[in-house]
């Protein structure tokens, strides 16, 4: 009897710990730094009434060093 339990407690650790690690490693997906270059048709969409120098100058003061989002790679509606 005790050596089915410590056959289930350890394949629940495995198990847990594998599951976790994948789960951990899919959510790492949109990690790869991106520039205006391929944001820009996003930003040209949501907001068409902003000139390409103001559409810039959002995306350098949220994503540009010292941003409000500079660490942030991933659609904001992705995340949740």
């Amino acid at each position: 009897m005790k050596k089915i339990l410590f056959s289930l407690l350890g394949s629940t650790i495995i198990l847990g710990g594998t599951v976790s690690y994948v789960f951990a490693q899919s959510n790492d997906e949109g990690n790869d730094n991106f520039n205006f270059g391929q944001k820009k048709p996003y930003i040209q969409e949501m907001h068409p009434e902003l000139s390409a120098q103001e559409q810039k100058d959002m995306f350098d003061s949220c994503h540009g060093e010292d941003g409000a989002m500079e660490n942030y790679n991933e659609d904001m509606m992705n995340s949740f």
